[in-house]
């Protein structure tokens, strides 16, 4: 509006200005004509005065107009800068309403989301409280199965009567299920439902008593495994009224049987049956304890090679061996033998070299012999720990590595029979002397195979001897 107004104060300075440029056209001719006249002179001498002031206006009011000009063009400059302005003001504001509708846009996702979330985290408290009435669920089952395994172990009526009571049920769940069904179906057969319900009872009596029947059969099995050899049939359990007690039944009870089956054992001679389960044996899986037992056996056959009077005192005396497998004597030398067949994924650490050297002194003191006649040699087939190896350097044991190889495992023995008199018996690894039964040097010897000791005179063994 202030623009506005000085363009307009422009125009009329200028109309002025014109007009004042005319009436001085206008003088100067009339000046020119009146010359000669001394009143009109007179007044054009007042009227170039008058001009002059006139022109001094017109100077002052030209002055003006090139301010005002000025000002107008500097107010030019600076529409022309408000209008740049404006227009990078109207792109900020494109810019600004762009990124609102994105920010707008992101409200409304984060929004979205975060509904999701709310709801994903109401499923999630659904499922923990879920989880946690299922764990509640899974602690009581855990606690009913304690407590029905601790009743078990008692091995009372009680505990029997409830784990056959729970068995049939399962076992009778359909019949639960169709009397249900028939029970609420559209149109009810409730009389045929009641009919299933007590046929489910009459079902489960039986049912109780049939595993009750077997869980003391199988009791009976794991007491006598003897037994399982004669259960087959009513013929094979016939053959148990000859026993007069359950002792001299387990005596006479041929471990043979555990290693062939029945027809091998009832077609075959006696000493093929021997041998085919002395060969199911040695190829046979093992326990550590008979792995152990076969392997102090390998050792002291290879001492006995050498001249060695050997005692397998670990296999007569068991866990009171003190940890002398062996007990080998030579002349005035003894050396206590400790044999250690292993996994080649273990060693053997200090402990067990401390134990042989405690009990080769202990030996040593008993026997009230001097340091130099006795030797503690370890034999393992595996490698030492590196403190192991000092420690047996340090204390003097001797430590030999050897792997086991086949060997002869029938102990042929010259023993007494019932009446006295020298018998040749042989023992199969398996056989109830055989650990107790010490062949005395020059009296027995070690047989391959059953047909070698047949050959050479020996039986096998009966369980009334073995010495």
């Amino acid at each position: 509006m202030e623009i506005l107004y000085i363009v307009i104060g422009l125009i009329i300075i200028g109309s002025i200005i014109n007009a004042i440029s005319e009436w001085l056209g206008n003088v100067k001719e009339k000046k020119a004509k009146l010359r000669a006249h001394p009143v009109l002179q007179k007044e054009l001498k007042q009227t170039s005065e008058l001009m002059t002031k006139c022109q001094k206006v017109n100077d002052a009011l030209v002055a003006e107009n090139k301010r005002w000009s000025d000002k107008i063009d500097q107010l030019g400059d600076e529409i022309n800068q408000l209008t740049l302005d404006l227009e990078i003001s109207e792109k900020d504001n494109e810019a600004l309403v762009a990124e609102n509708k994105r920010l707008a846009d992101k409200i409304n996702q984060l929004t979205s989301n975060l509904e999701i979330s709310r709801k994903d985290i109401e499923r999630a408290n659904q499922r923990i409280s879920e989880i946690k009435q299922e764990r509640d669920r899974f602690k009581s089952g855990l606690k009913e199965q304690h407590d029905l395994y601790i009743a078990l172990q008692s091995k009372s009526n009680n505990s029997v009567t409830k784990i056959t009571s729970l068995y049939s049920d399962f076992l009778l769940l359909e019949y639960d299920v169709i009397a249900r069904y028939l029970e609420n179906k559209t149109r009810p057969a409730r009389i045929e439902g009641k009919r299933i319900r007590q046929l489910k009872q009459e079902s489960k009596l039986h049912l109780e008593k049939y595993r009750q029947m077997m869980y003391k059969f199988e009791y009976l099995l794991n007491l006598f495994p003897e037994l399982s050899t004669y259960v087959d049939d009513f013929e094979s359990l016939k053959q148990l009224e000859a026993a007069s007690s359950i002792n001299n039944f387990k005596e006479e009870y041929d471990k043979v049987r555990d290693y062939i089956s029945k027809e091998e054992y009832l077609k075959l001679s006696i000493d093929d049956r021997n041998q085919l389960a002395l060969d199911k044996y040695i190829k046979g899986p093992k326990t550590n304890w008979q792995i152990g037992r076969d392997y102090e056996l390998f050792c002291g056959q290879e001492y006995e090679k050498e001249g060695w009077n050997v005692s397998y005192f670990g296999m007569e005396q068991k866990l009171e061996d003190l940890g002398r497998d062996l007990i080998a004597i030579k002349n005035n030398r003894i050396h206590i033998v400790q044999c250690k067949f292993w996994s080649q994924k273990k060693v053997i650490h200090e402990k067990h070299i401390m134990q042989l050297y405690g009990s080769t002194i202990a030996y040593a003191y008993d026997k009230d012999m001097l340091w130099d006649e006795i030797l503690p040699v370890f034999i393992t087939n595996t490698e030492l720990s590196k403190t192991a190896k000092i420690i047996a350097d340090k204390l003097g044991v001797k430590v030999v590595k050897k792997d086991m190889a086949e060997f002869p495992r029938i102990k042929c023995n010259i023993g007494k029979d019932e009446y006295g008199f020298d018998t040749k018996i042989y023992h199969l690894p398996f056989d109830q002397q055989y650990d107790r039964t010490r062949i005395k040097q020059g009296q027995g010897f070690f047989a391959n195979d059953v047909k070698t000791a047949v050959s050479k005179g020996y039986r096998r063994a009966y369980r009334y001897f073995g010495n």
